[in-house]
């Protein structure tokens, strides 16, 4: 089987994260210490003893974890390559559906807080398939900046419908929200379920059930 590489950095997708226009205007080292200095500046709001041994480094590990780390997705740079291989072992003429799992963790952009849980993703390959570690490394860029699960299933689907060059998509996310367990309701139990159905698992019933019946299979009650 021929591999195929293709360059993947820019994909745009309908449902864009909210950015300004200047996001790119510092590099990352000056990123870094910008959000150092007023970090120390909330833990000195919050009456923080900023000199003590403990919490002296503590705004630079904030500030260098936001930047390289929870929120690199921002980087449309950090997109991974993608590489294909040929559907050589479809025997339907509808094509096979191929399913994968994978567990993501985001930052809800309305507390800053972590949502983590599981993501489904189903897709009817167009003559090619995409390596296995490729679709939770799209997740995880998507996971890694402030977000709204809605969007974030948005744009996984749309983003994968673009790359595979196929329409025929499914992406389903269950997910804790900790802006529901340490704050508010404070309810440690509970969990949101979305998903995004395009193609054949939207206007066929028979592949939607056969992706949520794949779901279930994995133990997840989905509520449908």
């Amino acid at each position: 089987m021929d591999k195929e590489k293709i360059p993947t950095k820019a994909i745009k997708t309908r449902y864009p994260t909210p950015v300004s226009s200047t996001k790119d205007i510092l590099s990352k080292e000056e990123k870094i210490a910008f959000i150092s200095d007023r970090f120390r500046e909330i833990m000195e709001c919050l009456g923080l003893d900023v000199e003590n041994e403990s919490l002296a480094r503590t705004p630079y590990r904030v500030a260098k974890m936001y930047v390289n780390e929870i929120f690199s997705g921002l980087d449309e740079e950090s997109f991974p390559e993608v590489r294909f291989v040929n559907d050589d072992y479809s025997h339907s003429k509808n094509g096979n559906a191929i399913f994968i799992k994978v567990n993501f963790t985001s930052f809800c952009e309305h507390h800053f807080v972590p949502m983590m849980g599981v993501v489904y993703v189903s897709y009817i390959p167009n003559k090619k398939v995409v390596g296995l570690s490729k679709i939770p490394r799209i997740i995880r860029f998507f996971s890694q900046r402030p977000q709204m699960q809605e969007r974030l299933g948005a744009q996984i689907a749309d983003s994968l419908s673009a790359i595979l060059e196929t329409e025929h998509i499914a992406v389903c996310i269950v997910a804790k929200h900790f802006c529901m367990i340490v704050r508010g309701i404070e309810d440690a139990a509970s969990h949101t379920v979305t998903h995004v159905l395009l193609g054949d698992f939207e206007k066929n019933p028979e592949r939607r059930n056969e992706f949520f019946e794949a779901m279930k299979r994995q133990n997840v009650e989905i509520g449908v």
